[in-house]
């Protein structure tokens, strides 16, 4: 895969990869937050910002129950990186699963809230992506609560 980083509008990367969750949102009646502060930009190649944004988005919601919620929010942290969370208020991750979340060769993989199915492959690849930039990708959850999925990316320069 090329890296070839440019300038993005975050907020609008993360709308155009809501978009295509948006049928399924609606029909498990899950609604997601966008609180990407308008002239949030960064520093990020296209298509691994928009796989990172969507394969997230698709975990949050395959993981959230009817009726739940999807948070996006970004904010800037130190040495110019921006900090970017999805947040759901799914039914979380077991505590021994989430330090092979983002190993190759464990398998991690679940069901989702109406039987989706998942490898955890995706998270193995935003891992990737994420690193291609410098950045550095984690989780935080709680069963019964949701999950926060947060990942660092670079500030437009």
């Amino acid at each position: 895969i090329s890296f070839s980083p440019a300038e993005y509008s975050l907020v609008d990367a993360f709308s155009e990869c809501e978009k295509s969750i948006k049928q399924s949102a609606l029909s498990k009646e899950i609604s997601v937050v966008n609180e990407i502060p308008e002239a949030m930009k960064i520093f990020a190649d296209d298509y691994m910002l928009k796989s990172l944004l969507r394969n997230l988005l698709t975990n949050a919601l395959k993981f959230t129950k009817r009726g739940g919620e999807i948070t996006a929010k970004a904010r800037g942290v130190k040495n110019r990186m921006v900090e970017i969370s999805i947040t759901d208020t799914g039914i979380g991750i077991p505590k021994d699963i989430i330090p092979r979340l983002f190993i190759v060769g464990e398998d991690v993989g679940s069901k989702g809230t109406e039987d989706e199915s998942s490898t955890g492959l995706g998270l193995l690849l935003c891992k990737e992506f994420v690193e291609m930039h410098g950045g550095k990708i984690w989780v935080e959850s709680e069963i019964g609560k949701g999950s926060t999925f947060y990942f660092t990316l670079p500030e437009n320069n």
